[in-house]
């Protein structure tokens, strides 16, 4: 891929150095290495035109395409019916793969998904989340969103926005969400168990070494300035493929900071995540002309090389820290959200 300099300007007084410490950064393959055993689409089943390719979402067994329509974005358009034809653009397109959370709009983003899928059910992958973290709570809202979903099963749920571990041992303990979690998987209502996670990746970290036998899939930050500060890319991603979890990339251009002061393009970021051990992108798109120029990505997507990624990391390094991931936080007991949630 050729790197898109030409198009770029520097929010800060150019880069500290020069490309020449690109090539002592140094980062090894093994930052991109694959699944063990992973299934990916060939370009002639599934991309150059022909749909979006799918890879394989770690234990689940599930395939699912490398684009992953976000819900927050369906939940926020001003025409709902535009949003359902979004939707089905992406089913068109060859995208199965669609996230959702309870508290995403005011359940807008599930109501939205759910009348758009509700005819389309057999060809759609469909992920919603929780935030609640005790039993009865979780149990609430996971009956609220199969309503608002139209389904009587999800294909993935996830423990939303894990921040400290007071929040895991507050969802793993007697009494927590994961007796909901496990308790739905034996109704039907469910098939698949996950949790994600943006705050710091020792958290995240800390849930797959303790609870792995428990959860399939983890959704986290991976993008281009995540290397330099509190990385998901370098902590917890090991930790998730030794275990077979599935990994959801998310905030692939940092809440949209890496366009907005022209870091990188799309593309780049977009390729640096797919470059990596991922399953998907879970990307926020608010038009079709969005959705399908993601796609046509998908489809022409080739691995990035080590020297390539190098480049891109060395042109990034300058913009990463909190100003620029201000999600992120290197306290184990600040939080951002309030440990329980408001009805």
């Amino acid at each position: 891929m050729a790197l898109e300099n030409d198009k770029l300007t520097n929010r800060r007084n150019f880069l500290k150095g020069s490309f020449a410490v690109a090539f002592g950064l140094n980062f090894p393959e093994s930052i991109n290495t694959m699944f063990p055993g992973e299934k990916v689409s060939s370009p002639s089943e599934a991309g150059k035109g022909g749909g979006v390719p799918k890879r394989r979402l770690g234990k689940t067994e599930g395939m699912v395409s490398m684009l992953c329509v976000g819900g927050y974005h369906i939940g926020r358009m001003k025409d709902e019916h535009y949003a359902v034809r979004m939707i089905h653009a992406a089913l068109d397109e060859g995208v199965n793969f669609f996230d959702s959370a309870w508290s995403y709009n005011d359940g807008d983003s599930e109501i939205r998904l759910g009348k758009a899928l509700k005819d389309r059910r057999d060809s759609a992958f469909i992920m919603t989340k929780t935030r609640a973290r005790d039993r009865v709570t979780a149990s609430k809202e996971l009956h609220e969103s199969l309503r608002r979903l139209q389904t009587d099963c999800l294909d993935l749920w996830q423990f939303h926005d894990l921040q400290t571990m007071e929040d895991v041992e507050s969802i793993f303990n007697k009494g927590g969400a994961i007796e909901a979690a496990i308790n739905a998987k034996k109704e039907g209502k469910i098939r698949h168990v996950g949790f994600t996670g943006h705050r710091n990746p020792e958290t995240l970290v800390n849930v797959i070494q303790k609870y792995h036998h428990l959860l399939e899939t983890v959704q986290m930050p991976v993008n281009l300035v995540d290397p330099h500060y509190l990385s998901f890319i370098q902590r917890v991603i090991p930790e998730a493929v030794k275990y077979d979890i599935g990994i959801l990339a998310m905030k692939t251009t940092a809440n949209g900071v890496l366009l907005e002061d022209k870091v990188a393009t799309i593309k780049e970021c977009l390729y640096y995540a797919w470059s990596q051990s991922i399953s998907t992108v879970v990307s926020g798109m608010d038009s079709i002309e969005q959705l399908k120029e993601n796609v046509s990505y998908a489809q022409q997507f080739e691995k990035l090389s080590g020297k390539d990624q190098s480049m891109l990391l060395a042109r990034t390094e300058p913009f990463c820290g909190i100003e620029t991931e201000f999600y992120k936080h290197p306290s184990q007991k600040w939080r951002i959200y309030p440990a329980k949630p408001r009805y």
